[in-house]
């Protein structure tokens, strides 16, 4: 299995450049979709040959609309414009997930069109810049440079550079590293931090009003996204959303699940965990992950499969345990 470009695909979390590509139905990728409750999804996208956009939401409330992740690429970026055009409302506020380059990309370009932003995230970023992001730019430049990047995905990597190059407007300015209710743009919202789960901090935001959960990368298809995570701290996360009382999730990758389609995907989640960290092949393991999460892959699986071996292979070596100890 080929895997160019390892460090910084992670970034957006396409881990595995493996192919062909699975065919999967993504979330819609219209401007905005009201889902209820004064809020719009703005869904991701994870095209053949390109790094993937995260989902983004629009919320709102009595004193403006706010963001919940700014994706990735500029046509995304686009998209989240014409959904605060579309409520008539300026932007108060970003809700970053996580600091993976899918769900932040879009705050410097934000933060200068409407000054007046404040960021929300945790401080985990801080540690990804002088690492894990600062490592994935100097291989991806040697990449370039060695004309090892394949001309399709040029773009990609360069954009993903210059972001990184401007890492300290990624940062929040309201630092959330601690579970805690809050009310933005005079919406309430409980912000709940999970640690050591896909990322050394991930930030899901509960809705209690709307019993919904929006959960960023602790749910993605058409696989679990593990290049950053602790499988430990990940179930435990997931066992925090399944007891919040959440009816709907919102996954950080892929369609709007109904809480009993969630429960499907953290027992295939689980699952797959437990058959990596045992001694069986793991051909069996990625074939038990299809099945788990066959409703979300669709009839092409050869994408998914190759995902699936490259992070059971990780799990297996014992690769992630470093993120455990984060």
């Amino acid at each position: 299995m080929r895997r160019w470009l390892p460090a910084l695909l992670a970034l957006g979390l396409a881990g595995c450049a493996a192919k062909p590509a699975v065919e999967f139905v993504p979330p819609p990728r219209a401007y905005a979709h009201g889902i209820g409750g004064a809020t719009f999804l703005i869904g991701g996208s994870f095209a053949p040959g390109r790094s993937p956009d995260g989902n983004s939401l629009i919320l709102y409330g009595p004193e403006g609309a706010f963001l919940i992740d700014s994706g990735r690429h500029a046509e995304h970026l686009a998209l989240i414009r014409q959904g605060f055009s579309g409520i008539g409302m300026t932007p108060v506020a970003i809700v970053n997930t996580h600091w993976h380059l899918d769900h932040v990309s879009g705050n410097p370009a934000l933060k200068a069109e409407f000054p007046g932003i404040k960021i929300y995230g945790t401080s985990a970023i801080d540690g990804a810049l002088s690492g894990f992001l600062a490592k994935s730019a100097e291989s991806s430049r040697k990449a370039l440079a060695d004309g090892a990047v394949p001309a399709s995905a040029v773009p990609d990597v360069e954009g993903d550079l210059a972001t990184i190059a401007r890492g300290a407007e990624l940062r929040p300015d309201i630092v959330v590293d601690e579970s805690r209710d809050m009310t933005i743009a005079g919406r309430p919202l409980s912000l709940r931090v999970a640690r050591n789960a896909a990322t050394e901090r991930d930030l899901w935001i509960y809705d209690a009003a709307e019993k919904r959960a929006i959960v960023g990368d602790l749910v993605t298809v058409p696989v679990p996204f593990l290049d950053t995570a602790c499988p430990e701290g990940w179930l435990k996360a997931l066992d925090e959303v399944t007891a919040s009382g959440a009816e709907q999730v919102v996954p950080g990758h892929g369609p709007i699940m109904p809480i009993a389609d969630f429960g499907t995907w953290h027992r295939a989640f689980s699952d797959f965990v437990a058959c990596a960290r045992g001694t069986g092949a793991l051909e069996g393991c990625s074939a038990g992950w299809l099945a788990g999460a066959a409703k979300w892959i669709g009839p092409d699986t050869a994408r998914a499969k190759a995902m699936a071996d490259y992070y059971g292979e990780l799990i297996r070596s014992k690769k992630l345990d470093g993120y455990c100890r984060a």
